[in-house]
């Protein structure tokens, strides 16, 4: 028996998730993202009480209280120990959303694969990523409700329900011209087919794939579990600190995409956003060794040194670097915090900060 299925299996011993809607999320890319899209889709006038749990943040919100969790990493069985938390607490969630590592278990009323793009090795270099997280749909055959939300790249089978997202020959695509997010046929757990619109308050993240891709998957996720549309909250949607975020930072811009799940692959689409506005760049990349367990290789750093005259200057945070990287306008940096001043004192009003650094945030 696998980690996934054993949690499966003694999640429903337990009856853990009785009167519960489950959402579990997967993927190579943007798993901590899609869960803070569908707490922000949920957030309105029903007032859901949302259990989240992520890499980055464990939560319960309702209209009355936030309550926050030790901080949980995305391992599977920690579902078991978050709803054990939850029950110590007597919180009662209507919906619970987990980011859940390598696949899905089956636990979850909606599960959703985010992509399978930027593939790695795992299981001591001995298996893709790409390819547990396919065989993972086996967890939810025979769940009649079941429905599985991914990007159009697998085929279901079996009793398994598919709804697909990402352009209009899916389920549901975002319009970015009209403002507005299209499903067609899109099916629920309930049984129903459902097609429509809803419009979203204008905002910079459908111009860029990666929020493009993701509040895709999230809206898919959160119609799927049978949500109206007219309960999806659309005025406030951000981007997700340390997740391609834009802000401005004492009169320069910042991309904040430094995560634990960050790679070097990102930088051609962070770097045509960056140049929207400044061809002014000061990038900083590497890891955080502390707080990572699946690190920035030398020679991946070497090929974007190679690039340098993208950029103004390239910080790398991580002293194992300093010796076997050489460039110009490269410089060195024991920590994210420290490589950001050094960025910030090192540029002026209107130039572009890049923060890509492998870190656990």
């Amino acid at each position: 028996m696998s980690h996934h299925e054993a949690v499966k299996e003694i999640a429903a011993m337990k009856n853990i998730f009785a009167d519960i809607k489950v959402v579990e999320v997967t993927g190579t890319v943007g798993k901590t993202a899609v869960c803070e899209l569908i707490c922000q889709l949920l957030k309105n006038k029903f007032k859901f009480k949302v259990l989240s749990h992520t890499s980055s943040v464990t939560r319960f919100k309702s209209a009355e209280e936030e309550v926050q969790f030790p901080r949980i990493g995305g391992a599977p069985a920690n579902v078991l120990k978050v709803m054990g938390i939850a029950r110590e607490k007597n919180l009662k969630p209507d919906i619970a959303v987990f980011e859940i590592s390598l696949g899905l278990t089956g636990i979850g009323d909606v599960g959703v694969i985010t992509s399978l793009e930027a593939d790695y090795r795992i299981a001591g270099g001995t298996k893709d990523a790409s390819a547990v997280k396919k065989d993972s749909l086996k967890n939810y055959e025979g769940k009649n409700e079941s429905i599985v939300v991914h990007p159009g790249l697998l085929i279901s089978d079996g009793n398994v329900g598919a709804n697909t997202f990402g352009d209009k020959a899916k389920n549901l695509w975002i319009d970015g011209r009209e403002n507005k997010v299209v499903f067609s046929r899109l099916r629920t757990i309930t049984g129903d087919f459902i097609s429509g619109e809803i419009a979203f308050k204008p905002f910079d993240l459908f111009s860029g794939e990666y929020y493009r891709n993701s509040l895709e998957a999230a809206c898919c996720a959160v119609l799927s579990l049978g949500i109206p549309p007219e309960a999806v909250n659309t005025e406030d949607i951000s981007a997700i600190k340390g997740r391609m975020k834009l802000e401005k930072l004492k009169g320069r811009f910042l991309i904040d995409n430094s995560n634990s799940g960050t790679k070097l692959t990102f930088l051609d689409e962070i770097t045509e956003m960056a140049r929207r506005f400044s061809e002014k760049m000061i990038l900083i990349v590497g890891e955080e060794s502390q707080y990572v367990c699946e690190g920035v290789s030398v020679e991946e750093l070497k090929q974007v040194v190679a690039r340098a005259s993208d950029f103004v200057e390239i910080i790398i945070v991580g002293e194992e670097f300093k010796d076997k990287i050489e460039g110009e306008n490269v410089f060195f940096s024991d920590g994210l915090d420290a490589g950001l001043e050094k960025a910030i004192n090192d540029s002026e009003e209107g130039f572009v900060i890049i923060s890509n650094v492998k870190t656990w945030r």
